[in-house]
Parts: structure tokens; sequence; C-alpha cells
């Protein structure tokens, strides 16, 4: 067999990826604020991914995807936490590719979930936001990243477009990317 495609997303979003981590690790959860700013930030992204992977037929691709979708969750966590949120525009899927690159972006962004988790919990924040982590626990104990990834790199489409399943990680990347820049720069001044 040859080049994994989820090898070949990883190498080319490597530094969205990184930046990212970096990112959100520079944020304090301590305060209940950032962690509001995080929230928002993740459904201003989330949403509009969710909406067009919904339109595009998502459902159809991955059997599964009702148990993967996280925006009723975060749509509690944000009600717990009295925020609102501005979603960027709804992008355009209309390729099998570009959607399961997305959904690369938004399964990996389950480990990053976990570890966002743990240091909520160590750092004791207020009440409010502990009730408000059902985004960050959606999914724990299911096998939803080797089931995808099965998917990704069985499916024809993606085995055949491999440049459109990293645009569609790029994509992902970019707007996870637009909606964390002023939350950190809030966290950094």
């Amino acid at each position: 067999m040859g080049t994994l495609i989820q090898d070949i997303v990883q190498d080319a979003t490597r530094t969205s990826s990184r930046r990212l981590d970096m990112a959100l690790a520079s944020l304090d959860l301590s305060k209940p604020r950032y962690y509001a700013g995080f929230l928002r930030g993740q459904a201003e992204a989330l949403f509009p991914l969710e909406t067009a992977l919904e339109a595009g037929g998502i459902e159809t691709i991955l059997r599964d995807w009702p148990q993967r979708a996280r925006t009723p969750a975060l749509e509690h966590d944000l009600t717990v936490m009295d925020v609102s949120c501005d979603p960027l525009p709804v992008p355009h899927f209309n390729d099998t590719a570009r959607m399961l690159g997305v959904v690369y972006v938004l399964e990996a962004s389950r480990m990053s979930a976990r570890t966002m988790l743990m240091r909520l919990a160590h750092q004791q924040p207020e009440s409010s936001a502990i009730g408000a982590t059902q985004y960050l626990r959606h999914g724990f104990g299911k096998r939803l990243w080797p089931l995808f990834l099965a998917a990704l790199e069985s499916h024809p489409e993606t085995r055949a477009d491999v440049e459109g399943v990293v645009e569609g990680a790029q994509i992902a990347f970019g707007m996870f990317d637009s909606t964390l820049i002023p939350v950190v720069s809030v966290a950094a001044e």
C-alpha cells in the first residue's frame, strides 16, 4: 500500500495544527472569560463547517455522522456560559474529498479537546465552566477517530483526490485559526 492519506494531510497541515495547539495552550482557563472566548471561537468555526457538511450530504458518506456532530453540545455549553457568537459564513463543499478533509480536522480536534478538558479540571475554574464541557467531552469512549481514518483511507474519491482532502483540511484549519486569533489576542493583553 502507498502513502496513507492521513499522513499526507498531517504533513500538509502541520504548521496550522501547531499554531492552533500553541494558541490554545496559551489560554489561561482559570479565567472564565477566556474559556467563554474559546467556546465562542470554536462555535464560530464549527457551526458553519458542520452546516456545510450536512448540506453537502456528509451523512451519506459517514453513516455515523449524527454521533460525530458537535453543534448541539457546543450550543449547550454556550448557553450555560451565557455566550453568544457570530459564526463565519458557511462554506460550500460539493465533493467527498473536501468534506472528508474538513472532517479530518474536526475529528483530530477531539484530541485537543481532551487536553483542554484536563487543563480546565486542573485549573479549578468557576462552576459554570465545569458545567459547560459537553463539547470537550463529546465522543469520549467511542472509536470515532479510527473509524473515520478507515473511511478516509478506503473511500475511492479521497484516493482519487488527495489534494481535495488537503484543501478541505486547510479550509477548516483556516476557519478555526481566524476565530481563535481574537481570543488569544485578548488573553495576551
